[in-house]
């Protein structure tokens, strides 16, 4: 470990160990070890000393505190393995699981231990118990307080609104903020940045307004929903930017936190915000002395579902406030729906975020805007896997397997139609072109990644039922452009006869096709077409490529020429035979044995190292003496999306 470590190291193995399953020893909290606490916890998580040594040392080495370890652990045990062996070398798998579970119990006895140490505030009421949060109060004030500026240039997504939000809590997100605490300071930033989306900030003078009018008995107004793609920032920005216009107005908030079975109650008492909590284990609390007390029509309740629990034991018959419902259009808001009877609602479907709403962000934390900027390529605007590292790593993960049909792990569910949402998203499809958010919506492909996918699948699809006319239009349009193409020479057996030897003329090549000034076509139907079109490319002399003569479907052997000499047929099928039609054509054309024609078969790709040629038995030795044939593949996915592309 060097200067002093392991001296340092001996002194910590040498002293009694706490117990990680339960000590009679107080605990530092998480956020506040240092690496020596973190090399005595590990150490600590067996009675025997030099069980976990090897791994203390490292992460001792690596310098690693409780707040490095914090940010891993909310992305699953399967992402902290991985960060221990990416991040300290920690290769042991059976440890980082190890590690991961006791610091998961060790977070749980904190929660319980700030229960315990503001049970000195508890007002039992009606069979809930409440529980004053000094921190809610400080939180509330610092919301208030917050430095707001607005960012970006002034577009359809912009500006957006920033807020500087100096606190360590925010309901229901407290484990979140300690994470961002983290990854700002390491960015040199200070307190907890809040992006104020641009449809956000509608959508909060939306509910405004639906508030006003449910205070005056609008029939409809009362369940409120904000939904759209996980991950976009509905659950923490949006609440923020609600609960400040509340808070500014001196108005009561409730926020309930299904996943953290916790309500957090706000109201103003001498002129200040107090916050009180509650456990909310059962629908029983709606029906206690303690939300009686706190609900009125001129209350405001958000609720934050969690996955598989929807709103969790939220009862619509027991709550009079206006209802704020924070969701994913899956089962979350399916159940809501449910629960309210789907009556006296209002749903609101908000986008995914833009290129320029991801800009700002990069710009903000200080991000590589080059890296985001491949990274929307995937993500489509998610945020949440935009940013950091792992969340992304995994996203494509998941984003492969709910491609492939395997397990996808989110799902859209909306109204008789179950999709992944890895593959596709739900936007708004507003009618005003002035508001970014909607009651109708659409389901579209999630990025541009998953379009190039459908786009490569319904191309295979046409591909194989391509006809000879469907490629003719996309491989002449190749041709007349010019391009350089991977040529074969046929027939294919006695090429690999003569590869190899002193004439490289049998070679594989890559050939230059140059580009066309000018194209001429001819038609069918029209009288002596094939006659004309013979004799236009007569006519042209053995050096003019400047243009390109496409033939009418039922003329003989070729289909298009750019002279004399340079000789075109498009087939999609593997094999085609070459006869006494070839060989009128090609003494038309005045070929010889001193000046052979070049015929090219332009074929699809995927045919082009399998394609062959064979000849009428009494033409072979003509034909080989008139012309050189070559085989050349050409890629018409590529071209068809490279024509969607420029248009």
């Amino acid at each position: 470990i060097g200067n002093g470590g392991e001296a340092a190291m001996q002194s910590l193995t040498g002293k009694r160990k706490m117990n990680v399953k339960g000590s009679d020893v107080k605990e530092k909290e998480l956020t506040d070890m240092g690496k020596d606490d973190i090399t005595e916890f590990v150490i600590g998580m067996s009675t025997s000393p030099d069980k976990y040594k090897d791994q203390a040392e490292l992460l001792h080495k690596e310098g690693v505190t409780g707040k490095a370890l914090m940010a891993d652990l909310d992305d699953g045990k399967e992402a902290f393995v991985k960060a221990m062996q990416d991040d300290y070398n920690i290769t042991s798998k059976p440890f980082a699981k190890t590690l991961f579970q006791a610091l998961k119990e060790k977070l749980e006895r904190e929660g319980t231990a700030k229960r315990m140490k503001l049970g000195r505030n508890k007002e039992l009421s009606g069979g809930a118990t409440l529980t004053e949060v000094p921190a809610g109060e400080k939180y509330a004030k610092a919301l208030i307080e917050a430095e707001e500026k607005k960012a970006g240039r002034e577009s359809r997504f912009l500006p957006m609104v920033l807020l500087t939000v100096q606190t360590r809590f925010i309901p229901g997100f407290n484990l979140i903020v300690q994470q961002e605490e983290y990854f700002m300071s390491a960015k040199g930033l200070e307190g907890i940045l809040i992006f104020g989306r641009k449809c956000f900030v509608q959508v909060v003078e939306k509910f405004r307004q639906l508030r006003q009018a449910f205070l005056k008995n609008s029939p409809l107004g009362k369940y409120n929903i904000l939904t759209g793609q996980s991950g976009i920032g509905k659950s923490l920005a949006f609440s923020q930017l609600y609960m400040r216009k509340a808070f500014t107005q001196k108005e009561k908030v409730a926020f309930y936190s299904v996943r953290e079975e916790t309500i957090y109650l706000f109201r103003t008492e001498g002129g200040k915000y107090k916050c009180h909590e509650a456990n909310v284990g059962s629908s029983d609390f709606w029906d206690s002395r303690a939300w009686k007390m706190f609900d009125e029509k001129s209350a405001s309740l958000e609720i934050d579902p969690a996955p598989r629990q929807g709103p969790g034991h939220f009862r619509a018959h027991l709550v009079r406030a206006f209802v704020v419902y924070l969701t994913a259009p899956d089962t979350e808001l399916t159940t809501f729906l449910r629960e309210i009877r789907d009556l006296k609602r209002n749903l609101i479907f908000v986008p995914t975020l833009a290129t320029e709403e991801c800009m700002v962000i990069a710009t903000e934390l200080k991000e590589d805007k080059d890296a985001v900027l491949k990274r929307l390529d995937r993500t489509g605007g998610q945020i949440r896997h935009l940013i950091r590292d792992n969340g992304y790593t995994r996203f494509i993960s998941d984003q492969y397997y709910a491609w492939a049909g395997i397990q996808p792990r989110e799902l859209i569910q909306l109204f008789g139609m179950t999709v992944s949402s890895c593959v596709y998203v739900v936007q708004p499809s507003p009618t005003n072109e002035t508001l970014l958010y909607s009651e109708k919506y659409v389901i579209v492909p999630q990025s541009e990644w998953i379009k190039s996918q459908v786009f490569q699948v319904h191309m295979k699809h046409i591909s194989r039922n391509f006809s000879g006319l469907d490629s003719e239009k996309w491989f002449f349009a190749l041709i007349f452009k010019g391009c350089k193409l991977h040529a074969r020479r046929l027939p294919k057996r006695m090429a690999l006869d003569e590869q190899g030897g002193t004439n490289d003329e049998w070679e594989e090549k890559e050939h230059v096709f140059p580009a066309h000034k000018t194209l001429k076509t001819f038609s069918d139907g029209v009288k002596d077409q094939i006659n004309g079109c013979r004799e236009y490319i007569k006519k042209t002399a053995g050096d003019h490529e400047s243009e390109l003569t496409v033939c009418p479907t039922d003329y003989p052997a070729i289909d298009g020429a750019t002279n004399c000499q340079t000789l075109y047929q498009v087939t999609i099928s593997s094999k085609k035979s070459v006869g006494k039609k070839y060989v009128e054509e090609l003494k038309h054309f005045g070929a010889s044995e001193a000046k052979k024609a070049q015929v090219f078969f332009l074929v699809p790709k995927r045919i082009h190292e399998y394609f062959s040629i064979s000849f009428a038995r009494e033409f072979k030795t003509t034909a080989l003496k008139l012309a050189e044939f070559w085989v050349v593949g050409i890629d018409v996915m590529q071209l068809v999306e490279e024509a969607r592309s420029n248009r």
